[in-house]
């Protein structure tokens, strides 16, 4: 049932910093998918780097809903409290402020756990917070505390002096959404993957997609959820993701219409031939050196002579890259490929470039 114009359901999603304003789009268009119009609805910054508070005339469980189905986003938030908070009375403001606060989701039967997160530079940590936050909760609502097998997960995020408190509504992040037998210690996020081919652009039903660097195969999953139609095309040097990534698409129904080969990434035409991809769209591998002796800058450029041959002329290619001022550099020096969107995206506090190529005429 649609709430009255003026009862207004407001929610907190989360997101990597950097990919807030992809947030901000998909939620617009899948709010005008349910039939809301642009000015009754709200998506914007919510004053945190990676969280965007959404509004709309809609009761809650049918705006959670809404956010459930985004795919750009970890998790959905309901806010409880946003403060700013005095240098030195932190920890007494949070507990004031907590012990006002009203959580309808706890009672006494009804456990919780509190997940703090703190950036900058204060005189107690992640744990005094938690150990603050969860005796004034317990002080308020007489809820029992259980770290592992709790009912009610309430997020407690302080940057520099602005605190937020919210209960987190999904108990597990939006972007673990894909089955995979196989894994490699650190894989691309099905939300990443997301933001990279909405960047890209869909091609259309029978372009071609290629990822060169497929590990676990996370961006040809999302291609085959996102981009009816494409041919999505996988390699990567090493035969033990080649295998797993072929698994991972069986185990999520996702390998009609995809394959995957061993190629060397340098040497892409001598596998898959010259200028018939639409869109290539990669995580290369991160670290100071890949593989023995092969550096940053070396390895871009031969990476960006690989793909400017499979790649058509009016393609685009999407890539993360670590060593941002060493892919800018390689582009230059190519002379091939121009940038026409670059940004920075926080990964796990490891802020990498966000780039899209295109050919130069």
């Amino acid at each position: 049932m649609r709430a009255a114009m003026t009862d207004i359901a407001r929610l907190h999603l989360t997101t990597h910093p950097g990919l807030e304003d992809i947030v901000v789009a998909e939620f617009r268009e899948r709010a005008a998918a349910a039939g809301l119009t642009e000015e009754a609805l709200s998506a914007e910054p919510a004053g945190f780097r990676g969280r965007v508070e959404v509004a709309a005339p809609l009761e809650e469980p049918e705006l959670v809903a809404l956010a459930r189905s985004m795919r750009s986003i970890h998790h959905v938030l309901r806010p409880v409290l946003k403060l700013e908070l005095e240098p030195g009375r932190e920890l007494a403001q949070l507990d004031a402020a907590l012990r006002a606060a009203e959580i309808p989701e706890l009672g006494p039967e009804t456990s919780f756990r509190i997940t703090p997160t703190r950036h900058g530079t204060h005189d107690f940590t992640s744990m005094d917070m938690a150990r603050v936050a969860g005796a004034a909760v317990q002080a308020k609502t007489g809820a029992p505390v259980d770290l592992e097998r709790f009912d009610v997960e309430i997020r407690v995020d302080l940057v520099e002096r602005d605190l937020a408190v919210a209960v987190q509504l999904t108990r597990e992040p939006l972007s673990r959404r894909f089955a995979k037998p196989y894994e490699q210690r650190v894989s691309l996020k099905a939300d990443m993957a997301y933001a990279m081919l909405r960047l890209a652009g869909y091609p259309g039903p029978g372009a071609k997609l290629l990822d060169p660097f497929c590990g676990t195969g996370t961006i040809l999953l999302e291609a085959g959820e996102v981009w009816p139609g494409v041919i999505r095309v996988g390699s990567d040097f090493d035969p033990r993701a080649v295998e797993g990534a072929w698994r991972n698409l069986v185990a999520n129904r996702l390998e009609e219409g995809a394959r995957i080969v061993r190629a060397d990434a340098r040497r892409l035409a001598e596998e898959l031939g010259e200028g018939g991809f639409a869109r290539i769209v990669t995580n290369p591998p991160f670290g100071r050196v890949i593989g023995r002796g092969i550096h940053f800058f070396e390895f871009y450029l031969r990476m960006l002579a690989s793909a400017r041959r499979v790649l058509a002329p009016w393609g685009r290619m999407v890539v993360l890259a670590q060593r941002r001022d060493a892919l800018r550099a390689a582009v230059e020096h190519h002379g091939h490929f121009r940038i026409v969107h670059a940004r920075v995206v926080d990964m796990s506090r490891l802020f990498v470039g966000l780039f899209v190529l295109a050919p130069r005429e």
